[in-house]
Formats: C-alpha cells, sequence, structure tokens
C-alpha cells in the first residue's frame, strides 16, 4: 500500500484491486485428546485470526501453485504469505493465554477434492468439496527417514503447535486452482483443528473446535494509482509491502 501526501494532485485508482483478508473465527472447544499444550478442555471458547491475501501473486516463494496428487498431501495450490501484514493469532479466553505463529500462515486450496468424514473427525460427510485450509505453525521441519535424507513431502512438523481453519463448502465455491475467495459461500462448515507435536513428529494432542462466528473481512489494496497534477511539492512516501 500507499500512502501519498501531496499538493494539487488527483489520485485514479485502477480499477484492479487485490485484498488483504482477515478471517475471524471464534470456536467452542468440542473434543479435546492427548496431553495438549495449556490444558485445554471442552467447552472452551478459542478466537483466532488468520490474515493472508486474495492475489495470488502477492504469495512468497515457498508457495506450489501446481496440484499435488502425494497421499496425504493432496491440494489444488498451496500459497504462502510470509512477511507483514500476514500473520495468525489463536487465544484461549478461558486460560487467558495464545499462540502466536512463528512460521508464514499459508492458505491450501481444494478445489472440487474429495474427503473422507474420517479426515475432519465425522465434522463434514464423505464427499466432493471446494474448501480451503489456513494453517499457521510454531513447529519445526523433522525428517523421519533414516538418516536424515528427506523429499519435501516426507518432512513431518515437531516440536510445537500447528493450527488449521478449515472452510469446507460445495463445489460451486470457486473454481480453479489459484481463485483465493475473497467472501464467505451462502453455506459452509468451518472449524479449527490444534495439533500439538513432539520433538519427533508425534502427534501428542488434539483440539477440535467447530466454529462458532466466521468472518472475512477484506481490506482492498489499489494495484496500482496514477497521479495527475502539476504541483508534486510536498510529496512524501511511505510504502509498505502489503
Amino acid at each position: 500500500m500507499r500512502k501519498l501526501l501531496l499538493l494539487s494532485a488527483l489520485l485514479m485508482p485502477l480499477a484492479s484491486y487485490s485484498a488483504v483478508l482477515e478471517f475471524s473465527v471464534s470456536t467452542t472447544v468440542s473434543d479435546v485428546s492427548g496431553s495438549y499444550v495449556g490444558d485445554v478442555a471442552a467447552g472452551q471458547t478459542i478466537t483466532g485470526t488468520f490474515i493472508v491475501d486474495d492475489d495470488y501473486t502477492n504469495a512468497g516463494p515457498g508457495s506450489d501453485p501446481n496440484p499435488s496428487a502425494v497421499p496425504g498431501h493432496e491440494y489444488t495450490a498451496f500459497w504462502e504469505f510470509p512477511g507483514a501484514p500476514y500473520d495468525a493469532s489463536i487465544y484461549n479466553e478461558d486460560l487467558g493465554g495464545g499462540f502466536s505463529t512463528v512460521a508464514p500462515p499459508h492458505l491450501v486450496m481444494n478445489d472440487n477434492l474429495s474427503i473422507l468424514s474420517d479426515d475432519t473427525g465425522g465434522m463434514v460427510p464423505d464427499g466432493t468439496y471446494d474448501w480451503i485450509e489456513l494453517n499457521a505453525s510454531s513447529t519445526v521441519d523433522y525428517c523421519p527417514e533414516p538418516g536424515g535424507i528427506c523429499t519435501d513431502e516426507q518432512y513431518v512438523p515437531a516440536d510445537g503447535e500447528e493450527w488449521v481453519l478449515a472452510i469446507f463448502s460445495d463445489t460451486s465455491w470457486f473454481s480453479g486452482g489459484t481463485d483465493i475467495p475473497s467472501s464467505l459461500p451462502a453455506t459452509y462448515t468451518a472449524f479449527l483443528i490444534g495439533i500439538e507435536f513432539d520433538a519427533t513428529g508425534n502427534e501428542v494432542g488434539v483440539v477440535l473446535a467447530p466454529a462458532d462466528i466466521l468472518t472475512i473481512t477484506a481490506v482492498p489494496v489499489p494495484a496500482a494509482v496514477w497521479l495527475f497534477g502539476s504541483a508534486l511539492a510536498g510529496l512524501g512516501w511511505v510504502r509498505r509491502r502489503a
């Protein structure tokens, strides 16, 4: 975004916009299994915020725009959004504490892909859906293979927390692996999943929390501006990547 301070100038934004998206969720914990950090319990209220972008061209170099068919790693596209203002945070109101990501938040696009009910803890039936996963993590990559040599798909998260906001809808929500939706569908199922990993990548605790309230706030950012005017004296620039 550019903030321009000028004299006698006219700003004319182009018709094309991108937007920073803030996904805000309030959930009630429905199930906890294993030993989760912070002694999370059923019935507690957790709020979360995930900030990404609806323009995949603003994504970082860790992104993968190509579909993956690797078992357990299927997706249409994977977008990583490093640096401010992209961020994610989780807050447990009952415990008075929370989680802030240390890794860049990322968004997984799943366009017209099938999933089994068991994979979502029974939250959605077996079927084919449009769905997105917003991910935040404080974990590190761990290679479970002998000798510590892994391909990208073989690394597993370890030694920390991972939170996922999953939003499922029918296959009319979006189309194309690169189309990041900037609004919620008419009907959907959404929930937070929190997973605690030990130092060698084992899941030691899982929290499941269906969404009670979910909103998307889009802050438009002009893709470019045209400056018209003859007097640009006193022009000041403050530029930050959005």
